[in-house]
């Protein structure tokens, strides 16, 4: 299959590139920094401009993988909060923009969302959530939610396939790192020790799109690991994967997370059962089922 990839540069858009490059598909990595990224990756991926036209190279593609948009891990400015929605939106125009300059007719298109999808302003959660469940109503929720109705603009694409990844949190090595320093100085954490924290492995969603590539797949599939783990299970994890002596963790209330991070307190407060029913009724078997598997594979 040829491949094109939008926001394949990153931590998590390596990984996916160079595990569809390793299964012989030719990919194409769409960035606006060329140079920069020219050698990133190896002889069986073309890393292409956004202004690029050529549909005599291009107008054979099958899939389209989109990534990118603004971090939301940074100061939640108003500024930020704009880009943070905005990249989204533009870039799947920009994605469809350039499918028709190159005369491309996708059969499938894989949308990065999250999980974020179903947070509450509350933060009060009694329940479990899947792919089916109502949705949020905070501004992550609203990101999400846009994100995802604006894919539709490819369903002038006859018979094409969308599909929506409602990622959790990615864990990494220097995410890890860095909450097991405040874990291991008895610093207090944001959090919830009651609600649950919706983890996934890098290596899942490299795996479920491989999946998802070779079944005939559509509509939304959380990606959070199949364990399902409170804040407090997850934080004393790290602590017992750093085999540290102190058997407590310390969270900070909520009215001072609040306080403390304002509409950002979203991020630390999530907390619904969040199941991934249609990840593993389409038969998706997780790499990493359990959170001490996954913490001990962390490569980066």
């Amino acid at each position: 299959m040829k491949i094109i990839v939008a926001g394949g540069t990153g931590f998590l858009g390596k990984k996916i590139v160079s595990s569809l490059a390793d299964k012989g598909h030719n990919i194409c990595v769409l960035t606006r920094n060329l140079n920069k990224h020219k050698n990133t990756f190896s002889n069986n991926v073309t890393v292409i401009d956004w202004s690029t036209i050529n549909p005599s190279f291009l107008s054979d593609t099958n899939i389209l993988i989109k990534l990118n948009g603004e971090k939301v891990d940074q100061l939640w400015t108003k500024s930020v909060k704009s880009k943070i929605l905005n990249s989204r939106i533009d870039s799947t125009k920009m994605l469809f923009d350039f499918c028709v300059k190159n005369e491309i007719i996708p059969q499938k298109f894989i949308n990065a969302s999250a999980v974020g999808i179903y947070a509450k302003e509350s933060a009060n959660y009694n329940c479990s959530v899947d792919e089916n469940s109502k949705l949020g109503n905070t501004f992550l929720a609203k990101v999400c939610v846009e994100n995802e109705s604006n894919s539709d603009i490819f369903k002038v694409f006859e018979d094409i396939d969308i599909i929506q990844l409602r990622i959790g949190v990615v864990l990494q090595k220097k995410i890890i790192n860095l909450l097991s320093l405040n874990l291991l100085l008895s610093l207090p954490v944001p959090g919830n020790k009651n609600h649950y924290f919706p983890w996934v492995h890098a290596d899942d969603i490299v795996g479920f799109i491989n999946h998802s590539l070779e079944n005939n797949l559509v509509g939304a599939f959380n990606l959070v690991g199949s364990e399902l783990t409170t804040h407090d299970t997850f934080f004393k994890s790290i602590l017992k994967h750093k085999k540290s002596i102190i058997p407590w963790v310390i969270f900070l209330p909520k009215f001072l997370i609040k306080f403390i991070f304002g509409n950002m307190s979203e991020m630390f407060l999530y907390g619904p059962k969040t199941k991934p029913s249609r990840t593993l009724e389409s038969n998706y078997q997780f790499k990493y089922s359990s959170l001490q598997e996954a913490l001990l594979n962390l490569t980066e």
